[in-house]
């Protein structure tokens, strides 16, 4: 079968982890897939876990030898895509067995003005033994324009790109004060939803694991590239708004209204 999307997963040190992220995708229903895994200077065991399916002639391993961050990651990936659409798959969560077959279908039926296509997220909360302890459905939403995504505070789940939606945009910045390592997915659907529309699909498709190594822990460089982000956004649309800012019940930033100027 023909591939025509490509799952990239960047990956740092994700251990057993990214077993269970290549599995989500040979067990996949929809049999059209590459993969790309861009290791990103890991000093664990992962890659030697995994040699069965680097051995695979869909699997391609990119090993970086400095840490370049998840962006860098990410453009590699991009520029070694030779599929339509390209999914991002961090290594420590997983797609359910038929995601890529839905996506796929409905790829077919949107307009070339969509860049990204998006579903629902199920999150696993784990604790420090690794075991699951609580799970919940996170629902994404439709958005009107940039700005209603803007202020809906939310990335996207799984996200489905158009490859030369991506490649029109330049694929994923590296211009804010920490070179694209954080937050990697708001900076580039900021640019994203510039030229191109979003849509979403009201399924569950991916699989989200929170445990102790993820990046979201560093509260406060968070806090920092979200309000960054967010201005970055505002004045590259024109600087017709003012962002007012809210902490939630959990002390994160969110874009609380936008005020004009």
């Amino acid at each position: 079968m023909k591939a025509e999307v490509t799952v990239v997963i960047p990956s740092y040190n994700p251990a057993r982890y990214l077993i269970e992220a290549l599995d989500s995708v040979f067990l996949q229903t929809y049999k059209g897939w590459k993969i790309i895994i861009v290791d990103d200077a890991s000093t664990d065991h992962s890659l030697s876990l995994v040699e069965e399916y680097i051995d695979n002639k869909r699997v391609k391993l990119v090993q970086n030898e400095v840490n370049m961050g998840q962006s860098e990651c990410m453009n590699i990936g991009l520029t070694l895509t030779t599929t339509p659409y390209l999914i991002q798959l961090d290594a420590d969560d997983w797609l359910y067995p038929n995601a890529l077959e839905i996506l796929m279908a409905e790829a077919e039926n949107v307009s070339e003005k969509v860049g990204l296509i998006s579903g629902n997220i199920n999150v696993i909360m784990e604790n420090e033994q690794g075991e699951a302890v609580n799970s919940f459905l996170m629902k994404n939403r439709s958005f009107s324009d940039p700005y209603d995504y803007l202020q809906a505070n939310v990335s996207q789940w799984p996200r489905f790109y158009r490859t030369s939606a991506l490649r029109a945009i330049g694929g994923w910045p590296t211009d804010d004060p920490y070179n694209g390592r954080f937050m990697e997915d708001k900076r580039v659907l900021t640019r994203l939803i510039e030229k191109f529309r979003f849509h979403w699909i009201d399924v569950p498709l991916y699989y989200h694991r929170r445990h102790g190594a993820n990046q979201t822990h560093l509260f406060e460089v968070y806090q920092h590239i979200t309000e960054w982000n967010i201005r970055d956004a505002l004045v590259r649309w024109g600087d017709v708004y003012e962002p007012e800012f809210g902490i939630n019940n959990d002390g994160w930033i969110y874009l609380a209204n936008l005020r004009e100027k």
